[in-house]
């Protein structure tokens, strides 16, 4: 018993010293590790003194380290901290200049030898020949013109005239002639709106030597010129939809009924409930349709007379038919398609002055068998891009009967940055008939898509001129005539107004042509002489005779030239560089702290050696030391 007692003493002891003798190990490992943390941090410590004292190349900094009192190293710390303050201000300043993208044009101008020459196209401003009208849905212009002929008419009375011309508050309808009459001196032309229950007007509307106006008053105003006296009218300004009178919309009901032609019947009703009195508003009922434009439209030889380009007379293959859907048949001299790969090339020109150039001859309908055609009699001629289909109304001009018209051209150039700097479409993108981007083919797409979109139909102003490829629109012309088409289209034409739905930017490179017109009294006898001469022959009794010269038509004369070949371009450039943005960011750097990118270099390694320290410090300080078992 005692022995077994005597062992268990020794195991015990036995283990006390074990742990005695592990925990001493461990009490000088962590010593150890101690130890090696402190000369860790003291080496990092050194490296980062050494390379801000002796190693960047950074102005001032290793004085903060090196400076023999502590005074003078405040202050070049506070001296470096103000620096790097503003350094950091001015790059950040710099940085934020160049975020904004400004840009700058240049306008550069270039004296060629010769020059490409645009693309002109002619049309006649009466669309329909007069032999066709009676085969077209003009028929009923037609029967509406022979029916007012037969109607007697009347002399207007004057007295009535004269009387409404005196009161103040009426105006004549000379398209009606009728005279209106408002209670509500605001919305004359002699009045001016003060606030929204009051107007300014004419001192004589509160004069009582006149006939004072109901509603108005004189008051005294202050001015900077004195006290004066105003006449203030009580009513709201604005002019409001005058409204038919029961008696108009019978008088208006009886004229119906005497007429039998239904279509003259509905022409009247639609022309009689018009807005305007230009008849603008219902100018679409006015018109033939597409199809009758492309059919019945303006042949090429009763329209061009004599045409030469250069001095050399120029033929009909020389020109391409454009189907123009307000304008019918057009022809488009040195028109060549889009510009593709394989496309031919637009005529160059060497020349310049009014004797160069191409010059027209036209002749033009100067009587409509039917007059609620047009409003005006003459031709319309547009300028354009060779590779381009032109908007004829609404980049053409017109020109007048009986006189020669000059277009002097002068050629230019635009281009435009993309993003960031300008916000451009870019030269790759093609509108959907294959022309080049246009801003006006843009949004006339895209009002024909909104337009079809809705109600199933369009207007002949989202339609374009084409080629033979593309005669018929896939979607009718909105009947105006029709409720609810017209309360459709309405209704389209205020969103499209109204809304920026169109992403329609101007094209990055755009090719312009600028003119200026002039004209002079075209000597009609000079071409019918050469007329006569041109068509001498002798009879069959051997007698000299020539083709007498008819005034059924009347002519239009066109010269269109460069006057200079001198070519403007409009370049916008970047003002603010990558390049410049780094110039300027250097430049603070080192004004303010000497830094060059050799310093960003010195950092980068510092940073390097520091982590790798670091790192070769950590990884040893991992290595646990064996602890002996026996």
């Amino acid at each position: 018993m005692k022995k077994n007692d005597r062992s268990m003493e020794d195991d015990y002891c036995a283990k006390i010293s074990d742990e005695n003798t592990t925990n001493s190990k461990l009490s000088k490992s962590e010593f150890s590790s101690m130890e090696m943390r402190k000369k860790r941090e003291e080496e990092l410590e050194i490296l980062a003194k050494e390379f801000a004292a002796n190693k960047v190349s950074a102005a001032g900094v290793s004085y903060i380290i090196s400076s023999p009192s502590i005074i003078r190293r405040t202050l070049w710390f506070i001296a470096v901290m103000a620096c790097i303050t503003f350094m950091g201000y001015m790059t950040v300043k710099v940085i934020m200049e160049y975020l904004k993208y400004p840009k700058v044009l240049i306008k550069e101008d270039v004296i060629m030898y010769k020059l490409p020459f645009p693309g002109v196209t002619i049309c006649t401003l009466n669309p329909i020949s007069n032999r066709y009208v009676s085969e077209t849905s003009l028929k009923k212009l037609l029967d509406l013109k022979n029916m007012m002929l037969n109607i007697s008419t009347e002399t207007p009375n004057i007295t009535y005239h004269s009387t409404c011309l005196k009161k103040p508050l009426c105006e004549w309808s000379w398209f009606q002639e009728e005279c209106f009459c408002v209670k509500n001196p605001c919305l004359t032309e002699f009045c001016m709106p003060e606030n929204s229950t009051h107007c300014s007007c004419l001192s004589s509307f509160c004069d009582n030597k006149y006939k004072k106006i109901k509603g108005c008053t004189s008051v005294s105003t202050t001015t900077l010129d004195g006290t004066k006296e105003a006449c203030l009218c009580q009513g709201v300004s604005g002019q409001g939809k005058r409204k038919s009178s029961r008696k108009d919309k019978e008088k208006f009901r009886d004229v119906l009924s005497k007429l039998k032609d239904k279509n003259v019947k509905q022409l009247i009703r639609t022309i009689k409930h018009a807005e305007t009195h230009d008849l603008t508003d219902i100018e679409e009922a006015l018109m033939p349709t597409t199809d009758e434009l492309y059919q019945y439209g303006a042949t090429f030889d009763s329209l061009v007379a004599s045409c030469s380009f250069e001095g050399t007379r120029c033929y009909r293959e020389n020109f391409t038919v454009l189907y123009d859907p307000t304008y019918g048949k057009c022809y488009m001299f040195n028109y060549v398609g889009t510009n593709v790969s394989g496309s031919d090339e637009p005529i160059m020109i060497n020349s310049y002055g009014s004797n160069s150039g191409l010059q027209l001859l036209l002749r033009i309908t100067g009587r409509n068998i039917v007059d609620l055609l047009r409003r005006e009699i003459g031709a319309r001629i547009s300028i354009h891009d060779p590779h381009t289909l032109p908007f004829v109304d609404e980049y053409g001009m017109n020109v007048r009967p009986k006189l020669m018209t000059n277009i002097e051209l002068s050629y230019s150039k635009i281009q435009r940055l993309k993003k960031p700097w300008g916000n451009c479409d870019d030269d790759a993108r093609r509108m959907y008939n294959g022309d080049p981007y246009s801003v006006l083919g843009c949004e006339k797409y895209c009002g024909f898509q909104l337009m079809t979109r809705k109600c199933n139909c369009t207007m002949r102003y989202f339609l374009r001129g084409t080629v033979l490829n593309q005669l018929r629109p896939p979607y009718p012309i909105c009947d105006i005539n029709d409720d609810a088409q017209k309360e459709c289209v309405s209704s389209v034409w205020e969103e499209y107004d109204s809304m920026p739905i169109c992403d329609c930017r101007s094209p990055c490179s755009q090719t312009v042509y600028e003119y200026d017109v002039t004209s002079s009294e075209l000597n009609v006898n000079y071409f019918k002489k050469v007329k006569a001469i041109r068509t001498l022959s002798v009879d069959e009794d051997g007698e000299l005779k020539y083709l007498n010269y008819t005034d059924q038509k009347l002519m239009v004369g066109v010269k269109i030239y460069y006057n200079t070949f001198e070519v403007t371009s409009h370049i916008e450039v970047p003002s603010y560089s990558w390049e410049t943005l780094m110039a300027n960011i250097g430049g603070n750097l080192g004004f303010f702290m000497g830094l060059t990118l050799v310093t960003f270099l010195e950092i980068v390694e510092f940073i390097w050696d520091f982590l790798r320290t670091a790192c070769r410090r950590l990884a040893s300080e991992r290595k646990v030391p064996k602890l002996s078992t026996l």
